[in-house]
């Protein structure tokens, strides 16, 4: 009886994983800053990210740079927008290039696989 339920437990944990256990754990943290300075911080998976682009105001702390607006696909087929300093945006795209960087290192290294959703 306990070797048939452990083979039950342990084929359940092998076909029906745990959510937190698919989930990409790495987050990007960045602070975002709305057109009135506002400013806050977000996080998201390097996976939802797509893209970066002009914002439609400046920088309330730098008139003279317009603000960043980053879309980041919210799993419903639309987007996010994070605004953000041109700074954040270009330190956020450098994190994203590291991260990628190195996942990639990972299968260059072995015959690891990565699966993501």
């Amino acid at each position: 009886m306990k070797k048939t339920l452990f083979l039950t437990a342990l084929l359940s944990f092998l076909f029906f994983p745990i959510q937190g256990q698919t989930e990409d754990s790495y987050k990007i943290v960045f602070e975002t800053m709305d057109c009135s300075g506002n400013t806050g911080f977000a996080t998201v998976g390097p996976d939802e990210i797509f893209k970066v682009g002009n914002g439609d105001c400046t920088n309330p702390e730098d008139p003279a740079k317009k603000l960043k607006q980053l879309l980041v696909h919210d799993g419903s087929g639309s987007y996010k927008v994070y605004t953000l300093s041109q700074e954040e945006a270009r330190n956020v795209m450098l994190e994203l290039k590291e991260y990628m960087k190195s996942r990639k290192g990972v299968l260059d290294r072995s015959d690891a696989v990565i699966i993501s959703q």
